[in-house]
Protein backbone atom coordinates (compact mmCIF):
# COMPACT_ATOMS: atom_id res chain seq x y z
CA UNK A 1 0.00 0.00 0.00
CA UNK A 2 2.96 2.23 -0.57
CA UNK A 3 2.17 5.70 -2.34
CA UNK A 4 -1.03 5.04 -1.55
CA UNK A 5 -2.83 9.24 -1.99
CA UNK A 6 -5.34 10.47 0.11
CA UNK A 7 -8.87 9.77 0.00
CA UNK A 8 -11.14 12.25 -2.21
CA UNK A 9 -13.45 13.92 0.44
CA UNK A 10 -12.09 12.81 3.47
CA UNK A 11 -11.04 15.96 5.91
CA UNK A 12 -7.73 16.76 6.87
CA UNK A 13 -8.85 17.32 10.09
CA UNK A 14 -12.41 15.93 10.27
CA UNK A 15 -14.86 14.39 7.86
CA UNK A 16 -16.84 17.60 6.32
CA UNK A 17 -20.09 17.15 8.42
CA UNK A 18 -18.56 16.99 12.10
CA UNK A 19 -17.82 20.46 13.53
CA UNK A 20 -14.69 20.05 16.06
CA UNK A 21 -16.33 19.88 19.29
CA UNK A 22 -18.74 16.84 17.85
CA UNK A 23 -22.53 16.97 17.06
CA UNK A 24 -24.09 20.48 18.16
CA UNK A 25 -27.09 21.49 17.99
CA UNK A 26 -30.38 19.69 17.43
CA UNK A 27 -30.50 19.22 13.33
CA UNK A 28 -34.09 18.84 11.91
CA UNK A 29 -35.57 15.56 11.68
CA UNK A 30 -35.01 13.21 8.82
CA UNK A 31 -37.41 14.04 6.24
CA UNK A 32 -40.61 10.95 6.84
CA UNK A 33 -42.26 10.39 3.35
CA UNK A 34 -45.97 8.78 2.87
CA UNK A 35 -44.81 5.06 1.32
CA UNK A 36 -48.98 4.93 0.43
CA UNK A 37 -47.48 7.69 -2.43
CA UNK A 38 -47.80 6.92 -6.37
CA UNK A 39 -44.10 6.55 -5.94
CA UNK A 40 -43.07 2.69 -5.50
CA UNK A 41 -41.07 1.79 -2.93
CA UNK A 42 -37.39 0.22 -2.80
CA UNK A 43 -35.96 -2.00 0.19
CA UNK A 44 -32.14 -1.09 1.11
CA UNK A 45 -29.93 -3.63 3.21
CA UNK A 46 -26.09 -2.57 4.12
CA UNK A 47 -23.86 -4.92 6.08
CA UNK A 48 -19.98 -4.02 6.69
CA UNK A 49 -16.82 -6.35 6.13
CA UNK A 50 -13.49 -5.65 8.11
CA UNK A 51 -13.08 -3.57 10.76
CA UNK A 52 -12.88 0.19 11.65
CA UNK A 53 -9.16 -0.31 13.52
CA UNK A 54 -5.82 1.78 11.92
CA UNK A 55 -3.76 -0.68 13.69
CA UNK A 56 -1.05 -2.73 12.08
CA UNK A 57 -3.04 -5.75 12.76
CA UNK A 58 -5.85 -3.78 11.74
CA UNK A 59 -7.99 -4.71 8.08
CA UNK A 60 -6.85 -3.03 5.35
CA UNK A 61 -10.17 -2.18 4.09
CA UNK A 62 -13.46 -1.23 5.54
CA UNK A 63 -16.45 -1.72 3.35
CA UNK A 64 -20.37 -1.82 3.02
CA UNK A 65 -22.67 -3.53 0.79
CA UNK A 66 -25.92 -2.01 -0.22
CA UNK A 67 -28.36 -4.49 -1.43
CA UNK A 68 -31.15 -2.31 -3.41
CA UNK A 69 -34.41 -4.48 -4.03
CA UNK A 70 -37.97 -3.45 -5.47
CA UNK A 71 -40.56 -4.15 -3.03
CA UNK A 72 -42.22 -6.25 -5.46
CA UNK A 73 -38.98 -8.52 -6.08
CA UNK A 74 -38.17 -8.87 -2.20
CA UNK A 75 -39.97 -12.24 -2.17
CA UNK A 76 -37.58 -13.68 -4.78
CA UNK A 77 -34.61 -12.41 -2.82
CA UNK A 78 -35.90 -14.33 0.71
CA UNK A 79 -36.94 -17.23 -0.93
CA UNK A 80 -33.02 -18.04 -2.13
CA UNK A 81 -32.10 -16.78 1.02
CA UNK A 82 -34.50 -19.02 2.97
CA UNK A 83 -33.26 -22.48 0.02
CA UNK A 84 -29.13 -21.00 1.13
CA UNK A 85 -29.62 -21.61 4.87
CA UNK A 86 -31.30 -24.82 4.37
CA UNK A 87 -28.67 -25.82 1.69
CA UNK A 88 -25.90 -24.71 4.58
CA UNK A 89 -27.90 -26.36 7.45
CA UNK A 90 -27.92 -22.66 9.11
CA UNK A 91 -29.99 -23.77 12.73
CA UNK A 92 -33.43 -22.62 12.63
CA UNK A 93 -33.40 -18.68 13.38
CA UNK A 94 -29.54 -18.18 13.00
CA UNK A 95 -28.58 -15.40 10.23
CA UNK A 96 -26.86 -17.11 7.48
CA UNK A 97 -22.84 -15.55 7.61
CA UNK A 98 -20.15 -15.84 5.29
CA UNK A 99 -17.06 -15.85 7.74
CA UNK A 100 -19.04 -18.82 9.30
CA UNK A 101 -21.05 -20.94 6.79
CA UNK A 102 -19.35 -20.01 3.77
CA UNK A 103 -15.79 -20.99 4.05
CA UNK A 104 -15.06 -23.46 1.09
CA UNK A 105 -14.89 -22.89 -2.50
CA UNK A 106 -17.89 -25.29 -2.71
CA UNK A 107 -19.91 -23.16 -0.57
CA UNK A 108 -19.15 -20.11 -2.15
CA UNK A 109 -19.90 -21.34 -5.77
CA UNK A 110 -23.28 -22.02 -3.90
CA UNK A 111 -23.85 -18.97 -2.83
CA UNK A 112 -22.76 -16.90 -5.58
CA UNK A 113 -24.49 -18.73 -8.31
CA UNK A 114 -27.76 -18.80 -6.75
CA UNK A 115 -27.23 -14.96 -5.36
CA UNK A 116 -26.25 -14.10 -9.42
CA UNK A 117 -29.74 -14.99 -10.28
CA UNK A 118 -31.79 -12.53 -8.40
CA UNK A 119 -33.59 -9.51 -10.42
CA UNK A 120 -34.92 -6.07 -9.68
CA UNK A 121 -32.22 -5.31 -7.57
CA UNK A 122 -28.52 -3.15 -7.35
CA UNK A 123 -25.76 -3.88 -6.01
CA UNK A 124 -23.54 -1.26 -4.24
CA UNK A 125 -20.47 -1.41 -2.50
CA UNK A 126 -17.97 1.30 -0.64
CA UNK A 127 -14.62 0.56 -0.20
CA UNK A 128 -12.50 2.52 2.36
CA UNK A 129 -8.58 2.06 2.16
CA UNK A 130 -7.14 3.10 5.47
CA UNK A 131 -3.49 3.58 3.89
CA UNK A 132 -4.81 6.89 2.31
CA UNK A 133 -6.84 8.45 5.41
CA UNK A 134 -4.49 11.65 5.85
CA UNK A 135 -2.30 11.29 9.31
CA UNK A 136 -4.23 14.14 10.64
CA UNK A 137 -8.03 12.82 10.13
CA UNK A 138 -10.27 12.60 13.00
CA UNK A 139 -12.07 9.47 11.82
CA UNK A 140 -8.40 7.42 12.28
CA UNK A 141 -8.69 7.74 15.89
CA UNK A 142 -12.53 7.81 16.53
CA UNK A 143 -14.53 4.65 15.27
CA UNK A 144 -17.66 6.54 15.31
CA UNK A 145 -16.64 8.98 13.05
CA UNK A 146 -14.96 6.06 10.43
CA UNK A 147 -17.99 4.56 10.67
CA UNK A 148 -20.39 7.21 9.86
CA UNK A 149 -18.20 9.03 7.51
CA UNK A 150 -18.55 5.91 5.53
CA UNK A 151 -22.16 5.09 5.97
CA UNK A 152 -22.80 8.70 4.84
CA UNK A 153 -21.21 7.83 1.52
CA UNK A 154 -23.55 4.44 1.52
CA UNK A 155 -26.44 6.31 1.87
CA UNK A 156 -26.07 8.94 -0.29
CA UNK A 157 -25.78 6.17 -3.65
CA UNK A 158 -28.79 4.25 -2.27
CA UNK A 159 -30.72 7.76 -2.59
CA UNK A 160 -28.96 8.41 -5.94
CA UNK A 161 -30.15 4.43 -6.74
CA UNK A 162 -33.88 5.19 -5.98
CA UNK A 163 -33.76 8.64 -7.32
CA UNK A 164 -32.80 6.85 -10.67
CA UNK A 165 -34.80 3.32 -10.56
CA UNK A 166 -35.58 2.44 -13.34
CA UNK A 167 -39.59 3.35 -14.24
CA UNK A 168 -38.64 6.16 -11.78
CA UNK A 169 -38.14 7.35 -8.55
CA UNK A 170 -39.04 5.69 -5.50
CA UNK A 171 -38.87 5.80 -2.01
CA UNK A 172 -36.34 3.64 0.26
CA UNK A 173 -36.89 2.05 3.34
CA UNK A 174 -33.65 1.46 5.08
CA UNK A 175 -32.04 -0.82 7.02
CA UNK A 176 -28.34 -1.43 8.64
CA UNK A 177 -27.19 -4.55 10.12
CA UNK A 178 -26.67 -3.43 13.67
CA UNK A 179 -23.44 -3.12 15.69
CA UNK A 180 -22.84 -4.74 18.72
CA UNK A 181 -21.81 -1.74 21.24
CA UNK A 182 -22.09 1.17 19.13
CA UNK A 183 -24.18 3.79 19.33
CA UNK A 184 -26.03 4.22 16.29
CA UNK A 185 -28.35 7.34 17.37
CA UNK A 186 -25.54 9.34 16.34
CA UNK A 187 -25.53 8.14 13.23
CA UNK A 188 -28.87 8.86 12.90
CA UNK A 189 -27.93 12.01 13.85
CA UNK A 190 -24.91 12.48 11.48
CA UNK A 191 -27.45 11.85 8.75
CA UNK A 192 -29.80 14.39 9.92
CA UNK A 193 -26.78 16.62 9.70
CA UNK A 194 -26.09 15.22 6.37
CA UNK A 195 -29.56 15.94 5.60
CA UNK A 196 -29.74 20.24 6.44
CA UNK A 197 -26.32 20.16 4.13
CA UNK A 198 -26.89 18.12 1.42
CA UNK A 199 -26.54 19.24 -2.05
CA UNK A 200 -30.23 19.34 -4.51
CA UNK A 201 -29.03 16.47 -6.17
CA UNK A 202 -29.45 14.28 -3.14
CA UNK A 203 -32.66 13.50 -2.79
CA UNK A 204 -32.94 12.58 0.98
CA UNK A 205 -36.51 13.60 0.37
CA UNK A 206 -37.10 9.37 -0.83
CA UNK A 207 -36.26 8.18 2.55
CA UNK A 208 -38.73 6.43 3.41
CA UNK A 209 -39.39 6.93 7.62
CA UNK A 210 -36.06 6.55 9.39
CA UNK A 211 -33.40 4.82 8.78
CA UNK A 212 -32.90 1.26 10.98
CA UNK A 213 -30.26 -0.74 12.42
CA UNK A 214 -31.43 -4.30 13.29
CA UNK A 215 -29.93 -7.82 14.15
CA UNK A 216 -28.90 -9.99 10.60
CA UNK A 217 -30.99 -13.02 11.95
CA UNK A 218 -34.21 -11.27 11.74
CA UNK A 219 -34.19 -9.45 8.12
CA UNK A 220 -33.14 -11.79 4.95
CA UNK A 221 -31.96 -8.49 3.54
CA UNK A 222 -29.42 -8.05 5.97
CA UNK A 223 -27.53 -12.11 5.59
CA UNK A 224 -27.81 -11.18 1.77
CA UNK A 225 -25.72 -8.10 2.02
CA UNK A 226 -23.49 -9.92 4.30
CA UNK A 227 -22.73 -12.30 1.51
CA UNK A 228 -22.29 -10.03 -0.92
CA UNK A 229 -19.69 -7.94 1.12
CA UNK A 230 -17.87 -11.62 1.59
CA UNK A 231 -17.85 -11.62 -2.06
CA UNK A 232 -16.07 -8.60 -2.12
CA UNK A 233 -13.68 -9.54 0.85
CA UNK A 234 -12.63 -12.78 -0.38
CA UNK A 235 -11.67 -10.47 -4.20
CA UNK A 236 -9.65 -8.23 -1.85
CA UNK A 237 -7.39 -10.30 0.60
CA UNK A 238 -4.12 -12.26 -0.50
CA UNK A 239 -4.16 -15.78 0.91
CA UNK A 240 -1.35 -17.51 2.13
CA UNK A 241 -0.19 -18.05 -1.31
CA UNK A 242 -0.42 -14.42 -2.88
CA UNK A 243 -3.94 -15.25 -4.51
CA UNK A 244 -7.41 -14.36 -4.38
CA UNK A 245 -10.96 -15.45 -4.78
CA UNK A 246 -12.46 -13.04 -6.97
CA UNK A 247 -14.50 -15.90 -9.15
CA UNK A 248 -17.54 -15.06 -6.93
CA UNK A 249 -17.50 -11.10 -7.01
CA UNK A 250 -17.31 -11.55 -10.90
CA UNK A 251 -19.64 -13.82 -10.94
CA UNK A 252 -22.22 -10.83 -9.67
CA UNK A 253 -20.91 -8.07 -11.11
CA UNK A 254 -23.65 -7.63 -13.72
CA UNK A 255 -25.87 -6.77 -10.19
CA UNK A 256 -23.55 -3.83 -9.58
CA UNK A 257 -25.36 -0.42 -10.45
CA UNK A 258 -23.85 1.98 -13.18
CA UNK A 259 -24.44 4.77 -14.95
CA UNK A 260 -25.77 4.80 -18.55
CA UNK A 261 -22.35 3.69 -20.44
CA UNK A 262 -22.17 0.84 -17.88
CA UNK A 263 -19.47 1.83 -15.54
CA UNK A 264 -19.74 0.85 -12.37
CA UNK A 265 -16.95 3.05 -10.59
CA UNK A 266 -18.57 6.17 -8.62
CA UNK A 267 -21.87 4.32 -8.71
CA UNK A 268 -22.33 1.32 -7.40
CA UNK A 269 -18.50 0.78 -6.68
CA UNK A 270 -17.01 4.11 -4.38
CA UNK A 271 -13.44 3.72 -3.88
CA UNK A 272 -12.15 5.75 -0.92
CA UNK A 273 -8.85 5.66 -1.33
CA UNK A 274 -5.96 5.59 -4.21
CA UNK A 275 -7.92 3.81 -7.08
CA UNK A 276 -4.78 2.10 -8.37
CA UNK A 277 -4.72 -0.26 -5.29
CA UNK A 278 -7.86 -1.97 -6.82
CA UNK A 279 -7.68 -1.42 -10.09
CA UNK A 280 -3.77 -3.12 -10.17
CA UNK A 281 -5.43 -6.02 -8.38
CA UNK A 282 -4.42 -9.06 -11.24
CA UNK A 283 -7.67 -10.22 -11.54
CA UNK A 284 -9.18 -6.58 -12.26
CA UNK A 285 -11.02 -6.75 -15.58
CA UNK A 286 -9.85 -4.45 -18.29
CA UNK A 287 -12.78 -2.94 -18.48
CA UNK A 288 -13.50 -1.82 -15.16
CA UNK A 289 -15.58 -3.88 -12.48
Amino acid sequence: MQGAGPIAGAPHARPRYYPSSGLIGRPSKITEVDVTSSRGLLRAYIDETGDRGIQPSSSPFFAFAAVVVADEAEPGLRAVMSSLRRDLKVPTGKALHWNQHVKTHARRQHVAGSMAQLSDMQLIYVIVEKAAIPASAEMRRDHAIFYNYAAGIVMERILLTAGNWPGGARNVVTRFGHVRGFNHRKTESYFQIKEAQAPSWVPWRLISGRVHFDDQAAWDGLQAADQYAGMLWAALRQDEFGGYDEAHLLRVRHLIRRDAQGRSRNYGFKILGNEATFTSLPWWPAEGL
